[in-house]
């Protein structure tokens, strides 16, 4: 598989050949070669968006038509992230795009898992279409969890293997998105069999998601199809994923980027590290901006002690590897000129980026202008006009006496495994945490035309007072609010649809900030600056009915029934362990 297709290869080798001019040459460069491992001078001769020839002090009788001083900088190839939601980052394809360029990123592998789960392949045909005012190359996947676990949260879609098929068949998608449902790969169940099936037919990328999972799971897995994993925390994961033959992802995601020294314990002892690339996961627009995209993995690698010229082949050459793409994550003829040129090997933005030898940005800046995205193309996927009022918030227990289940959250308000039972108070038929301060309502409402809902007391999450409420919740992407009242919980229900989805903050009856995310509930079409500038807006309110700098991350995770802890969903609270249901009652 090709970035470029099909080439004008007999004009390539005339250039090579110097008998007619490149479009571009780079010169006064130190080049990066991940191939070798070495730095050297060297001039790069750039035709129809390929590299046709790297010289070493040799002159060219031919000039090309521009020539770029590459102001004695470090010459390398474009990162690639090898895993991403462009969804998390709140942007659409083309304004994420023009952010991530900045940054040094020139390819991202991209599962629209997200809207996928609200639109089904209207909402990745949407992706696909978007992604080309996108400076970057984005490929897309076919989700293959839609939903994520069947039967255990009600979604806008759901992907069978005909619908894969369809997606794999389209123009722009190159293999299957993470597959997260490990219980049915390992099991063989039928529905993800077929799923696996077809892209085992086609020979294409399938990626994994498989945290903690050993031995005999493993290999079953493996054997199902999956070639990689960006799921995992710990040395052992990342260990044995490699001996088992998978290619393993170090992620630093908005969520999570503290398991990388462990991960890199993982590491120890392995001679060959080809099997070793770099994604980002979830990174979120605010952090696109401030602290970049896989140049901040670069950065925390370096400061880890890998060595520079190891982090930039992860972030390149390994990542196209794997991606079987043969003409991308290196310079060297017949390689993409997905470049970038910086001062120092050390994670920082590049001065330039070109992409098919096309110069994209410059010292911080855009070289094309403002993109113009058009209003929203599909109606508002905000449905929840069936809350009859402040009482659909209410927790009614079967019987005074009854046992409720709590869920508790450690240091980070990340819920745990096991569940607390305890007697709360009752006033006027429903529990009554006003004496409680450790403790909060939360709740999952179906936003996609269904009208189920699950309310649950969680501890220590970390909300004190009002409400803070999210349409991005993973992976379904329902309504989740968490809350200390019922008014404030229904108020912010009501902005939320009117806006056509998002975030939001309320208190004391009124909406303190919010974050509009009309594109699917999930994104918004404003360019990354003006985004992150309303992101802070929403920050400082949460900062109001909270202690917690990650409530909104938090929201966003806690219906993640892929995470073996405890998770809420529109239809129950789940054992994410076991994919069973646990008793909000006893």
């Amino acid at each position: 598989m090709r970035a470029i297709q099909n080439p004008d290869r007999s004009r390539l080798i005339a250039a090579a050949m110097q008998r007619i001019p490149c479009d571009l040459t780079i010169q006064n460069i130190r080049l990066v070669n991940v191939i070798t491992g070495e730095i050297y001078p060297a001039e790069v001769d750039v035709l129809d968006g390929v590299i046709v020839r790297v010289r070493e002090g040799e002159m060219t009788v031919v000039p090309s038509e521009t020539v770029y001083d590459g102001r004695g900088a470090y010459l390398l190839p474009g990162f690639i992230d090898i895993h991403m939601h462009v969804e998390s980052t709140m942007l659409t394809p083309g304004e994420f795009g023009r952010a991530a360029v900045l940054c040094g990123t020139t390819a991202v592998f991209v599962d629209p898992h997200e809207i996928a789960n609200v639109m089904g392949i209207s909402g990745v045909e949407y992706m696909l279409e978007d992604a080309r005012r996108s400076p970057v190359r984005q490929f897309n996947l076919a989700s293959s969890c839609v939903p994520s676990v069947p039967g255990l949260e009600g979604s806008g879609a759901s992907f069978g293997s005909e619908e894969i098929a369809m997606l794999l068949d389209r123009e722009g998608v190159v293999g299957i998105a993470e597959v997260m449902d490990v219980l049915s790969v390992v099991n063989d169940a039928q529905r993800m069999h077929g799923i696996l099936a077809e892209g085992l037919r086609r020979d294409v990328l399938i990626q994994g998601h498989a945290p903690r999972v050993y031995g005999k799971e493993l290999a079953a897995y493996i054997l199902g199809g999956p070639t990689d994993n960006h799921s995992g925390r710990t040395a052992r994961e990342c260990c044995e994923n490699l001996r088992a033959g998978l290619h393993v992802n170090l992620q630093a995601s908005s969520l999570s980027s503290g398991s990388l020294p462990e991960m890199l314990q993982g590491l120890r002892g392995h001679r060959y590290h080809d099997n070793v690339s770099l994604c980002t996961d979830d990174v979120h627009a605010k952090d696109l901006l401030e602290t970049g995209h896989i140049n901040r993995i670069m950065k925390k690698l370096i400061e880890l002690g890998v060595d520079p010229m190891d982090a930039i082949r992860w972030g390149a050459y390994n990542a196209a590897r794997e991606a079987g793409m043969a003409d991308l994550g290196a310079v060297a003829p017949g390689y993409a000129a997905d470049l970038q040129l910086v001062e120092a090997l050390d994670g920082r933005n590049p001065f330039a980026v070109f992409v098919g030898g096309d110069l994209m940005c410059e010292d911080g800046r855009l070289c094309a202008g403002p993109s113009g995205a058009e209003k929203v193309p599909f109606p508002n996927t905000v449905q929840l006009s069936w809350l009859r009022g402040e009482e659909d918030f209410y927790l009614m227990p079967p019987g005074p006496d009854s046992l409720v289940c709590i869920v508790p959250c450690n240091e980070a308000g990340r819920a745990l495994s096991e569940p607390l039972y305890e007697r709360l108070p009752v006033k006027n038929g429903r529990i009554d945490l006003t004496d409680r301060e450790e403790l909060c309502f939360l709740s999952v409402c179906n936003r996609h035309g269904a009208r189920d809902r699950t309310i649950c007391v969680f501890q220590n999450f970390g909300l004190e007072r009002g409400a803070v409420a999210s349409t991005v919740s993973h992976d379904s992407h329902n309504f989740t609010v968490a809350y200390k009242n019922p008014e404030d919980a229904l108020i912010a229900a009501n902005y939320l649809q009117e806006v056509g989805g998002g975030m939001c903050a309320v208190l004391d009856g009124q909406v303190l900030a919010g974050l509009p995310l009309p594109v699917a509930g999930l994104m918004s079409q404003l360019p990354c600056h003006e985004l992150v500038e309303q992101i802070s807006a929403l920050e400082k309110a949460v900062g109001q009915v909270c202690k917690s700098d990650k409530m909104m991350m938090r929201i966003a995770i806690s219906s993640l029934l892929a995470a073996p802890i405890l998770c809420i969903s529109d239809r129950g609270l789940v054992d994410g362990r076991t994919q069973t249901f646990v008793e909000l009652f006893k």
